[in-house]
């Protein structure tokens, strides 16, 4: 009897076993995200008594009321997620392509942190909030490459000449070591791209070619990148004078940004100064965004503190690599900001919300996302 109990139980785990193995291939969970799952429901408790296991990503993480008030906007992702980072928006004033929308996306999926799936993908909007995938598009626009561990992240996008002009950067980890590049491809509806031409190369874990961000100014183009020094990380500036063609790298210095390292960021132009949005981070955890300056072309950067807080469930673990549009100088210098984050599941969200700058310090506009 007892060896037929133990037979039984034997059984028992093992379809068990099996049921968790098919909730994680079916659902594509990670293991830690199925248990809690499975442990959330074993104790049968309503919604109400699991604050830290909710599906309200709104959901205040404080008693306080939150000095920003974002949007979470709608992404159809091709692989069906809905979960994206890194976006980059492109605003043309008359409209581009067949539905003449003035704001482009581009930005990757990113479920769960899986990276495999970061690659491009583009989205066009009439607010800047409400965005749809446009007429002809077949995301993602930059297919994977063919290694089961290569992608493509990164995306930077700018419209010039009448074309958008998409910026990413490739990583192969299945080589040895790993190798990371810089394309260019470029649009003339959003539709059709052309054939992406390699930029920069490099091999290891040093020149890693991180986010890179492009402008154009009047002596041409600038792109600044992230990359390791020793053991830290640095931003680094490249100039061009037709946005293929790159120089030797300059070091860039932060001033402002202590015990804390450069990640990712966007830089765009503004009359007599560059601003960007720089991702900090502290042991390659830990992620923040900040909001910084440069008078001296891009060379030396002035990085404020931290530019919002946790303040909601959706954003609960990190800030993410965002972007800005500079809207109106009068009377107040006024942005639109996009940036991701990612719960503490790592469930990856773009969030939507509207600044204005009051001397050097970027700030919420209160009550309006």
């Amino acid at each position: 009897m007892i060896v037929i109990a133990g037979i039984l139980l034997l059984l028992g785990l093992s379809a068990c076993l099996a049921t968790f193995v098919l909730l994680l291939a079916r659902k594509d969970l990670p293991p830690r995200i199925a248990l809690e799952k499975i442990q959330n429901r074993l104790k049968k408790q309503p919604p109400a008594m699991l604050p830290n296991f909710g599906d309200a990503p709104y959901r205040r993480l404080t008693d306080q009321d939150p000095k920003h008030h974002p949007t979470l906007v709608n992404l159809q992702t091709s692989e069906g997620s809905g979960q994206a980072c890194h976006p980059d928006v492109a605003f043309i004033r008359d409209g581009f392509g067949s539905g003449r929308w003035p704001y482009w996306m581009i930005c990757t999926p990113y479920a769960y942190a899986n990276f495999v799936q970061e690659n491009p993908e583009i989205f066009a909007s009439y607010d800047g909030v409400h965005w749809t995938v446009p007429d002809g598009v077949k995301n993602p626009v930059i297919p994977s490459p063919p290694g089961s561990w290569d992608h493509n992240s990164d995306p930077d996008m700018l419209f010039l000449d009448g074309k958008l002009w998409l910026y990413y950067r490739e990583t192969r980890r299945s080589r040895s070591p790993a190798e990371n590049r810089i394309y260019l491809t470029t649009s003339v509806d959003g539709v059709e791209w052309s054939s992406p031409v390699e930029l920069l190369a490099a091999r290891g874990d040093t020149a890693l070619l991180m986010s890179p961000a492009v402008v154009r100014d009047d002596d041409g183009f600038r792109m600044w990148t992230v990359e390791r020094a020793g053991s830290r990380f640095q931003v680094v500036r490249r100039d061009s004078a037709d946005g293929s063609k790159w120089n030797s790298p300059l070091h860039c210095s932060l001033i402002g940004l202590t015990e804390r390292e450069p990640w990712h960021l966007d830089v765009i132009r503004e009359a007599g100064t560059l601003s960007a949005l720089l991702v900090s981070s502290k042991g390659q955890t830990d992620w923040r965004l900040h909001y910084a300056y440069s008078l001296d072309g891009g060379s030396t950067w002035n990085v404020e503190g931290f530019l919002l807080e946790l303040a909601y469930e959706f954003e609960e673990a990190f800030h993410y690599r965002a972007t800005l549009l500079k809207t109106s100088s009068t009377p107040r210098h006024t942005y639109q900001i996009w940036y991701s984050a990612a719960n503490r599941r790592e469930m990856f969200s773009i969030a939507y919300q509207t600044m204005v700058r009051e001397g050097r310090t970027l700030k919420p506009v209160p009550g309006i996302a």
